[in-house]
């Protein structure tokens, strides 16, 4: 059977037939996460979607003579602003990667393509975007830049933070309440970290912990404990949810544990009720686009960059939706997106058989530094080409700021 490398026309036309489906990727190869963690996905929004909420403020009834006036201190208004941005990230594949068998068809007389290969890449790199893009829901900052693999967006911890740092969220407002940390010590007694969940809980505004359906996000290993420790304390007694999705305790039918490595490590939590977590996917926006570019050094590379909106939200922080404990959290591991370093990673097939000088040799390289590398056969053995069919020996690049992955193949001569 007979291969044929596709043009770069060839795979363009791929491309852009399937940009919808790769930039939608974040969405659709995410919605069984997004349906687990009762997350409300909106999707063809504008890049600021406002909503008002109606905060409640202190206050006593009173009555009053006839004809006397009263200031009303019911409550007051505040925004909820759902903030999208520009996300990308960057891939790169060989274009003798994009090979087909007959019979193949591309750029027909109906546009339509039969690339089945060409198109399994594609839509690999929409699921590492995806991936990207969902790694962002609960640490993700903006701030950290572009560069890093948690600077997408401002996921819902960040939120959070925020808004505890513009104090919105306060003990003074009811939806910050102090909870004992949960832990594993020698020294905690059988049913004390459920006792200590069981009293957070009970410090919730009423509204929110007598609701029809509450939701409390936590680690899995804080799951892990409060569950051990209410089995320690009724011996075994336990009740799970009508899906089998989730924990429910016995007496708190009402509160689900939605529990999930992406959420964190660690003994921080909150309470919510469902549709208060909303992302935000702009599929209409001018800025989304799967672009393609060479490498400036070798044609043979190319540059896949995915640019889509999104963004991500807690609705309402009013302590009669929302609260949140006093406890820390850290990501369980990093990303490992394309655009997570800068860096250029040069092997060998086979160290006994040749190796690569690269000259200078660094940790780190700035973009456009010029880079050497020179392979160097052990007697006996010859090098043949680089890992992307490049056959020059000594090769410069300029590094393009993308990170390069390159494999010196060396081979046994012949006898």
């Amino acid at each position: 059977m007979k291969y044929y490398t596709l043009s770069l026309q060839d795979v363009t036309h791929i491309k852009d037939k399937l940009a919808p489906d790769i930039i939608a990727s974040a969405v659709l190869d995410n919605m069984k996460l997004f349906n687990d963690l009762y997350i409300h996905v909106i999707e063809d929004v504008e890049f600021a979607q406002t909503q008002i909420i109606f905060r409640r403020k202190g206050g006593e009834a009173r009555r009053y003579k006839q004809g006397e006036t009263l200031t009303a201190t019911l409550g007051y208004m505040e925004e909820s602003k759902l903030v999208i941005t520009d996300i990308w990230t960057r891939h790169v594949q060989n274009l003798k990667n994009f090979r087909e068998k007959e019979p193949f068809k591309i750029a027909g007389s109906n546009e339509t393509y039969n690339a089945p290969v060409s198109e399994f890449l594609m839509r690999e790199i929409g699921k590492q975007h995806a991936g990207d893009v969902a790694m962002n829901l609960f640490f993700g900052k903006e701030a950290n830049g572009v560069k890093s693999p948690l600077g997408l967006y401002d996921g819902y911890w960040t939120k959070i933070d925020q808004a505890i740092n513009a104090q919105r969220i306060s003990k003074k407002f009811g939806n910050l309440v102090d909870m004992t940390p949960i832990n594993d010590s020698p020294e905690t007694q059988d049913g004390e970290n459920y006792d200590n969940y069981v009293a957070w809980v009970n410090g919730w505004h009423p509204t929110l912990r007598n609701a029809e359906h509450v939701l409390v996000y936590m680690s899995p290993e804080s799951e892990r404990k409060i569950i051990e420790s209410y089995m320690r304390k009724f011996t075994g007694f336990q009740k799970e949810s009508n899906d089998s999705k989730s924990f429910r305790f016995f007496g708190m039918k009402n509160i689900e544990i939605v529990s999930h490595a992406i959420i964190g490590k660690g003994d921080r939590m909150f309470a919510t009720v469902p549709g208060n977590l909303e992302f935000a996917m702009d599929e209409e926006s001018n800025w989304n686009s799967v672009e393609m570019d060479h490498d400036q050094n070798d044609f043979n590379n190319l540059i896949f960059q995915i640019q889509s909106n999104a963004g991500a939200r807690v609705l309402d922080i009013n302590a009669t939706k929302f609260c949140v404990n006093n406890g820390k959290i850290q990501q369980i591991e990093q990303l490992n997106g394309d655009y997570q370093h800068n860096t250029l990673t040069v092997t060998s097939n086979n160290e006994e058989w040749g190796k690569v000088t690269v000259s200078p040799e660094k940790t780190d390289y700035e973009e456009g530094e010029t880079v050497t590398l020179t392979p160097a056969a052990e007697s006996g053995y010859h090098f043949v080409k680089w890992s992307d069919n490049v056959t020059i020996d000594t090769r410069s690049l300029i590094y393009s700021g993308v990170p390069t992955v390159l494999q010196a193949v060396f081979e046994k001569d012949e006898e």
